[in-house]
């Protein structure tokens, strides 16, 4: 069709027109960024080479000067200190040329200063600038110093003092105070440009601030490379079109190898730039809405019957009759349009139909799954990618005591607060990868524990997780439940004690807390004497009466955390962990023994019992397994009891590499 044709000839020329009118803008505003930034670095090289020529050449001067005055003191050979301290404000014009002129001797003593009192002994045998002097060097300047008295920064000129012979008599030397204005006046208070300004700074090791424009800079450390004076600034996404590298040049002294640094703004340097670019895109924006309305005048001349068919379109939003106001008689594209469009229109009200009565059955097994869901007792959540509450169901809702509305839309960390948040959070990121991940939380009073799961939630493509499943359960009776058999299965029913399975474990664990702490650990087994006669005479009932207080006052020989198990019928052992020395252990299986020989009064019967008790140590520079080290124990107690019972006995220390099984002592 000749009127879409025209159409779409326009919307491309305007678009190349567009295109080639933005990349001679860039390409304009780059040359003129770039010419501009050269003209001024240029610029600004030559002022600052200038103004160190400046300072080299009244460096140069005060050392004329320091040279003048070291002839006319070697001119002076029978002159004290006091006539050459009296002498020197002839010599020098103070404070003009030096803020003070001092006069050392080749070892290093000061002669006289004009800065120091009459009678102050000074050394300056360890400065630089005297070193350098004696190493023969016609003029020395000092690194940068800091005035003791003022703080000011400060620098150091020396010459030799030579003889008549050409010998070192001794070293002249000038002090300069970089604060006052008779050194730095003219540098000090120029300015590059209007906004800019320059800085010195010093060389060697350890750069500084000489001056700055900020005076607490002064004498603050300095990049010995690519100074700045501070003014760095991190480069704009696009420089070209935004400037904000500020135009820096530098230049070294050649009398001390300071360097001086100018610096212009970007702002100010830039300033024309900028200026022009505003002015620019002014005019073009004005050429473009122009350009723009007359572009609309001739595509609304062109497009009238396209303009017809969207009205009809736009009444079928209300009125779906108006499809036979649609121009599809036309003979050109717009009723090819037309007609399509009204065919589409068909079939888009049918399927809208299906559309809405599937949206009608999804709505009604969504109301159906969180009727479900707010009926289980336990707690059903969904977050998004952002960790936010997307639906939480009632039992959720009554576990905070917050309502459910109230709830969506706050973040995990708002609800469960920031302590139980990052305990959860490994699992979280866990899950959010993809993994389902299933954990337990436990309140801190132990009156509570939850089983979370997160199950991941995908999108439509199954690439992508979208937000997490989150399903909790109150396992509290369940962990109680399974503890108390746990308990059970390790405690002895008859006292309460350790039985042989919790025994076992108990000194499995002690043994690897041993090794690990490299504190040895004792094995004490006892054995009631005789305990089958009580039985036989008095019952079993009486006999059982008998292990309970027994076990009570075993229980009472250790410390609060030791372990306590009966192992057999009348047979006790007794773990004591991070003992001190074999002596602690012989302590604690004497009271074992003198605990049982006191009389027992059971259902009016006074019972005499005694005990024997064996023990053996571990120590963790020696290799033993818990075989062994019951084995030992076990020894112990058999010498024990052959030795007339109601005794301890303690197996003899293990050797590092014994060649004989070891003995027992008693």
């Amino acid at each position: 069709m000749q009127h879409s044709l025209k159409y779409r000839m326009a919307l491309a020329t305007a678009g190349v027109v567009t295109l080639i009118i933005v990349l001679r803008a860039l390409y304009a505003q780059y040359y003129a960024y770039e010419g501009l930034k050269n003209l001024l670095q240029s610029q600004q090289d030559t002022l600052v080479k200038m103004v160190a020529e400046q300072l080299d050449e009244k460096l140069q001067s005060r050392a004329a000067v320091l040279r003048r005055v070291a002839r006319q003191f070697s001119a002076m050979p029978a002159a004290g200190p006091a006539d050459l301290r009296r002498a020197a404000p002839g010599l020098v014009e103070i404070p003009e040329t030096f803020n003070a002129i001092f006069l050392a001797s080749p070892d290093g003593e000061l002669t006289f200063s004009t800065a120091v009192p009459e009678g102050v002994r000074l050394r300056v045998d360890d400065r630089d600038y005297f070193r350098d002097v004696l190493q023969g060097q016609a003029f020395a300047v000092s690194d940068l110093i800091q005035g003791k008295q003022t703080d000011a920064p400060g620098v150091v000129l020396a010459v030799p003092m030579l003889g008549p012979a050409g010998e070192l008599r001794g070293v002249v030397g000038g002090v300069l105070n970089l604060a006052d204005s008779n050194f730095l006046r003219e540098l000090a208070h120029s300015r590059v440009g209007t906004t800019g300004s320059f800085c010195l700074v010093s060389s060697g090791n350890n750069p500084r601030y000489a001056m700055h424009p900020d005076v607490a800079r002064v004498l603050t450390p300095a990049r010995a490379v690519g100074e700045t004076c501070g003014a760095d600034r991190p480069a704009a996404l696009l420089e070209v079109l935004t400037p904000s590298q500020p135009i820096v040049a530098r230049y070294l002294l050649a009398s001390n190898g300071w360097e001086v640094v100018a610096v212009l703004p970007a702002a100010e340097a830039y300033a024309p730039l900028v200026t022009v670019r505003r002015r620019t895109v002014a005019m073009a924006a004005l050429t473009m809405l122009i350009a723009a309305g007359l572009m609309w005048l001739i595509m609304w001349r062109l497009l009238q019957p396209l303009q017809r068919l969207h009205r009809a379109v736009r009444q079928l939003g209300a009125n779906p009759e108006a499809v036979a106001e649609l121009p599809a008689s036309r003979a050109d594209e717009i009723g090819e349009l037309a007609a399509t469009f009204a065919e589409v229109v068909a079939q888009l009200s049918e399927r809208e139909a299906a559309l809405q009565a599937a949206k009608d059955r999804a709505a009604a097994s969504e109301k159906r799954i969180e009727a479900i869901a707010n009926h289980v007792p336990d707690f059903i959540s969904f977050i998004d990618m952002q960790q936010r509450y997307v639906f939480v169901n009632q039992a959720y809702a009554r576990r905070y005591g917050v309502p459910a509305q109230q709830i969506v839309g706050l973040s995990l960390r708002e609800l469960w607060g920031t302590q139980e948040y990052l305990a959860c959070q490994p699992y979280l990121q866990q899950a959010s990868t993809g993994q389902a991940v299933t954990f337990t939380r436990e309140s801190t009073d132990g009156t509570e524990c939850i089983e979370i799961t997160c199950q991941p939630a995908w999108n439509d493509a199954q690439d992508t997780v979208v937000g997490l499943h989150m399903f909790g359960r109150n396992v509290t009776h369940e962990r109680e439940k399974l503890r108390n058999l746990e308990a059970q299965t390790i405690s002895d029913y008859l006292t309460g004690l350790l039985n042989r399975k919790g025994f076992d474990r108990r000194l499995a664990e002690a043994m690897a807390r041993a090794g690990a702490s490299a504190c040895p650990v004792a094995l004490l087994l006892v054995d009631l004497d005789d305990f089958k006669a009580i039985n036989d005479n008095y019952g079993h009932p009486i006999g059982d009466q008998l292990l309970v207080g027994f076990a009570q006052r075993l229980r009472a020989c250790v410390r609060k955390g030791d372990a306590v198990a009966r192992i057999g019928g009348d047979e006790f052992a007794v773990i004591l962990e991070s003992v001190a020395d074999r002596q602690a252990m012989a302590s604690v299986a004497s009271t074992i023994v003198q605990a049982a020989r006191m009389p027992f009064t059971i259902d009016g019967h006074t019972l005499a019992a005694s005990a024997s008790v064996g023990s053996a140590i571990h120590e963790p520079r020696h290799a033993m397994t818990m075989s062994e080290l019951f084995l030992h124990a076990d020894m112990a107690l058999y010498e024990a009891k052959r030795h007339g019972k109601a005794r301890y006995a303690a197996q003899a220390p293990v050797t590092p590499a014994p060649a004989e099984p070891s003995g027992l002592t008693t």
